[in-house]
């Protein structure tokens, strides 16, 4: 049977999205995958055919770029870091940690500082520090009613 090649974009409950250029398609992993211990997840490119009943099966994990456990993800480009200047008030510590962690994975860190509205001082603060380091930020109000 002719393979496929796709990308994973959707799990729910071991049954897998996977879009081509074509179409998308609804697909299972096979049992040698399981087998082998790799499981596929979200952002995976794959090989994959149709088998019986005009189902799909996903025979193949092609290399991955990069992976996350948390949230269970591969091949990303770029991760976006949510921080605020108040309520809750920033752990620059958690968002040192995870900009070395994606630069270590060669995922390009974006940092959205939210809530500038609550404390503009502090939104600023937090934007020099990281802009300094060339790290894209951008920041954004959150409108309370």
């Amino acid at each position: 049977m002719k393979k496929i090649k796709g990308k994973i974009v959707k799990n729910i409950s071991n049954t897998y999205i996977v879009k081509t250029e074509a179409a998308e398609y609804e697909a299972i992993a096979r049992g040698k995958l399981k087998l082998d211990e790799i499981k596929p997840v979200v952002g995976d490119n794959v090989e994959f055919e149709k088998i019986e009943d005009g189902k799909i099966a996903i025979n193949e994990i092609l290399k991955r770029n990069n992976y996350l456990k948390r949230p269970k993800v591969s091949n990303i480009t770029q991760v976006i870091l949510v921080t605020a200047p108040k309520m809750p008030s920033p752990n620059m510590q958690i968002l040192d940690k995870q900009i070395c962690f994606a630069e270590f994975l060669d995922i390009k860190p974006v940092i959205n500082i939210n809530k500038i509205d609550l404390d503009e001082e502090k939104a600023n603060e937090i934007y020099e520090i990281y802009t300094k380091a060339r790290i894209y930020c951008y920041k954004n109000k959150c409108l309370f009613w």
